[in-house]
């Protein structure tokens, strides 16, 4: 006869962990959208970039502002969306946790690292939407362009919903790293070899970014269609 060894606190962090970094990464990707794509590709529509770039800065200098700044405004997106999700907790699974007497609650570490992991996706995202916006001609254009990542986003985020063992070298793929990193920790059961490796994998990838996008801003034919 098989027994159902599993707590009331790991079957409620397994079905916190299918679900949560999944709406995270939604929330994130919807915050980095709303302000990317009008940065680059709406400075390129209205022709205002041009006098940016003839400026004494370094592009490489204009394209780490362009990104911090963008990143600025999306982690604040990304906090409320955190403080939101955490204290809507009590009122989403409130019957269920009444019910079998259980009190769920994350320690200081959980949540320090859960904004960590929030930092650096957040540079990452808005790093790829930076290139994307550079390529686009216009914010519309821009727009549609990015969809397709966030819908390849949720779909790396969906594997949280399947128990599995993940190798290491799965925390080198972008955004199915933070999504498994966030389900470990929404699950009681923080790794954090991986944790680490997904934040020194995603820095990286920032400065790749970084250095692309200051690349492109070189280039006449991608900023001025020519």
């Amino acid at each position: 006869v098989d027994a159902d060894l599993a707590s009331e606190r790991d079957t409620a962090g397994q079905i916190f962990s299918s679900l949560l970094p999944l709406l995270m990464m939604v929330f994130l990707f919807s915050g980095c959208m709303a302000v990317a794509p009008e940065s680059i590709a709406g400075e390129k529509e209205r022709g205002t970039i041009a006098a940016l770039l003839v400026t004494p800065a370094k592009r490489s200098g204009i394209a780490i502002g362009k990104i911090l700044a963008l990143s600025i405004i999306a982690l604040l997106s990304g906090i409320v969306t955190m403080m939101g999700i955490v204290l809507s907790l009590p009122q989403l699974f409130g019957s269920a946790m009444a019910a079998t007497d259980m009190e769920l609650s994350y320690g200081f570490i959980d949540y320090l690292m859960l904004f960590a992991l929030i930092l650096s996706t957040v540079l990452i995202i808005v790093a790829v939407l930076s290139i994307v916006s550079a390529f686009a001609k216009t914010v519309k254009e821009a727009n549609s362009w990015s969809s397709p990542l966030m819908f390849l986003m949720m779909g790396l985020s969906l594997f949280n919903m399947f128990e599995f063992s993940a190798p290491l070298a799965v925390y080198l793929v972008p955004f199915f790293n933070s999504a498994q990193c966030m389900g470990a920790i929404f699950a009681f059961r923080a790794d954090y070899a991986g944790f680490f490796i997904t934040l020194a994998v995603n820095l990286v990838y920032t400065m790749l970014g970084v250095w692309a996008l200051a690349k492109m801003f070189n280039s006449e034919k991608v900023i001025f269609g020519r």
